[in-house]
């Protein structure tokens, strides 16, 4: 049987480009291919003609010769039909085991030996044709499972460096690579590592390298790699192999030091810019000059959409865990809040005193300058922050309230800034710290006087970076809040006294209001007395009029050292065991300290005065004349008229001059 019976029909009006030198054996060739139904173009005698012809009509097949005219072969327009997906035969008289190694790696899809029969050029075409048809098929069916097997190991559920591992191994059938990073960026977090990268060890081996590992081994700070990171270029998908890759990482200064640090010479990226304002990369890179073809580049490319919706998805999804658990946080944050029953309704008064504090707010409200609110005890500071924070831009946000004195000291910075799970023992689970709670809202730092030395500068990190960083974090995370702190410290004299940074005093008073005590504001105690019993009786189920006269005189005479606080404490028991609508206190309140009274002056001589005057500066100051410290500059004097004026008093220098 006829060797053509073998093998199904080939299509009709297949088209074959003949390239050979030699125009007997290309002659041939044409005539064995039209009698057997093909069309034929060519024949060509250079890889420049043949360039030509096949970009101004494009072969189905090739028949090719090694050997040809000019400096260019047969092979080096194979690897230009591979990159076209051509299918091609190679049609020579030489079998030298070198160029056959060559021929080898270009995978032809046949190969004929000088001089041929027509039956072995017709049989070679037919199989070349079929194999291509088969290998494109194959191919395709590759690439579709590789894209289901990428988008289903993205998604599944498990630890992210494992997932990665997974994506990379992947890949490893279809392009090669020695060196792999992949992972996810936002623009927001570059802090926020959601990648790794993988290092070959050997034939199958890959070293996981972290982004804390990969700064050790190149060196890099953070704050560096996050500045050189901003100026890579988005070029998007591209190859660079040998002289191009060189060129590139002149450009490139992050390039530059992957490379230096494993000693790669070629590199294939794929970035995704997606629609979460963030980016997914997958960055090969291979030791080899020139390992990167078309057909990885043009797989990548039919990858591309696939894989964007995907990353997209798993930005929204993260995005949308995030704010769950941040929500989840402030659901806990105000159900504590609830719990306290110690928020007022509004800030109740008339004085003068208590209206300049208004004016002082309806200034900085609008503003998000750090406010500084200072007052005694009980003066309603917290209420002062909850009106600014009301009418800032930031009231839509929430205002994350953190006491300072009622933190147990190994606490206070997991408190404020969270902590990774298992960053130290006892954190079985990551815990969002109060800055990145408020984050776009406020915070109200109360009791700010009691924040322990060491945890100081990095409260003032967050107010001059606009960062925090979780305890067993990987980096910096962006924080937007407003500060609002509160004492009833003299933060001044702490500064003073050592106990407190001036820098971080200078950066929380930007805008200081001074809340007045309650024995500053004595008009307001009928309104005050007026609202708390209205609250009251409605939580004690009473009607509730008012207080007694007496009382209400009472309240007017006394000190009031815990301030508006005491007076709802008062309030609240006369409330309970009042009998009547009209409330008296249960027990007399105790008379105010007696005043500071002025000592009554005794006039005596101008001399006798002067000179006692001058004895007590000097003993102030230890006999010390001159310098800060010195009684000239406590009088006001220059040191030498004060010592003109002792030997004038006779005053004579005793002690440490």
């Amino acid at each position: 049987m006829p060797t053509k019976a073998l093998l199904a029909p080939v299509p009709a009006q297949q088209t074959v480009l003949i390239v050979e030198d030699e125009f007997a054996v290309a002659n041939d060739l044409r005539l064995i291919l039209e009698r057997a139904g093909y069309r034929t173009s060519g024949p060509a005698y250079s890889v420049a003609e043949a360039l030509e012809i096949s970009q101004q009509h494009r072969p189905d097949l090739v028949l090719l010769d090694i050997h040809l005219q000019g400096p260019e072969t047969g092979i080096d327009f194979a690897r230009y039909l591979n990159t076209e997906q051509i299918p091609f035969v190679f049609v020579s008289a030489n079998t030298n085991t070198s160029v056959l190694d060559e021929v080898k790696d270009t995978q032809p899809y046949g190969f004929l030996v000088k001089p041929f029969r027509e039956k072995d050029v017709l049989v070679a075409l037919e199989i070349a044709y079929y194999r291509h048809a088969n290998r494109v098929e194959v191919r395709l069916r590759e690439e579709q499972n590789l894209q289901l097997k990428l988008l289903s190991t993205l998604t599944e559920v498990g630890e992210w460096e494992q997932c990665l591992q997974k994506v990379a191994r992947s890949f490893e059938p279809f392009i090669p690579f020695d060196y792999l990073v992949i992972g996810l960026e936002t623009d927001e977090i570059l802090n926020t590592f959601r990648s790794c990268s993988f290092f070959r060890i050997g034939t199958d081996e890959y070293q996981m390298i972290r982004p804390e590992n990969f700064l050790q081994m190149t060196g890099l700070t953070l704050e560096k790699y996050q500045r050189i990171r901003r100026q890579v270029p988005y070029n998007g998908l591209a190859a660079y192999n040998g002289t191009d890759f060189e060129l590139f990482c002149q450009q490139n200064p992050l390039l530059q030091l992957i490379a230096n640090t494993f000693r790669l010479q070629s590199h294939l990226m794929m970035p995704l810019k997606t629609a979460q304002n963030g980016g997914f990369f997958i960055a090969f890179y291979s030791r080899q000059p020139q390992p990167y073809q078309p057909q990885h580049v043009s797989l990548l490319q039919q990858l591309q959409p696939a894989l964007t919706v995907t990353v997209d998805r798993l930005l929204a999804f993260d995005k949308i865990e995030q704010l769950s658990e941040q929500l989840r946080q402030e659901n806990l944050y105000l159900a504590e809040e609830v719990k306290t029953g110690a928020n007022y309704e509004e800030i109740i008064g008339a004085s003068p005193t208590l209206l300049h504090v208004f004016k002082s707010i309806g200034q900085v409200a609008p503003t998000d300058y750090s406010v500084l609110v200072m007052g005694e005890t009980g003066t309603g500071k917290e209420l002062i922050a909850r009106a600014v924070h009301n009418r800032s831009g930031r009231k839509g946000k929430a205002l994350i309230k953190v006491n300072c004195a009622a933190l147990p000291p190994n606490l206070i910075e997991s408190e404020l800034f969270g902590h990774e799970k298992g960053s130290f023992t006892g954190a079985f689970e990551k815990r969002i710290g109060k800055f990145e709670l408020a984050h776009g809202g406020t915070i109200f730092l109360d009791e700010i006087g009691e924040l322990p030395l060491e945890l100081q500068p990095k409260l003032l990190r967050v107010l001059q970076e606009k960062e925090i960083e979780r305890i067993g974090g990987r980096g910096p995370i962006p924080c937007n809040v407003r500060i609002i702190a509160a004492t009833n410290r003299r933060l001044q004299e702490e500064v003073e006294a050592g106990r407190f940074r001036a820098d971080l005093y200078y950066r929380l008073n930007v805008f200081p209001i001074q809340l007045p005590p309650l024995r500053d504001r004595r008009e307001d105690l009928p309104l005050l007395t007026a609202h708390f019993l209205q609250k009251i009786a409605k939580n004690l189920g009473k009607q509730l009029t008012g207080i007694s006269e007496t009382s209400l005189q009472q309240m007017q005479a006394y000190h009031w050292p815990g301030n508006i606080r005491e007076l709802e404490h008062l309030l609240e028991r006369a409330a309970i065991m009042a009998t009547t609508p009209t409330v008296s206190l249960a027990e007399p309140l105790l008379a105010p300290p007696p005043a500071e009274t002025t000592p009554i002056l005794v006039a005596k001589p101008r001399e006798q005065a002067e000179r006692e005057n001058v004895l007590a500066a000097l003993r102030a100051t230890n006999y010390r004349i001159r310098g800060e410290n010195g009684a000239a500059v406590l009088l006001n004097v220059k040191p030498t008229t004060l010592e003109a004026q002792m030997v004038r008093l006779g005053i004579k220098r005793e002690g440490s001059l």
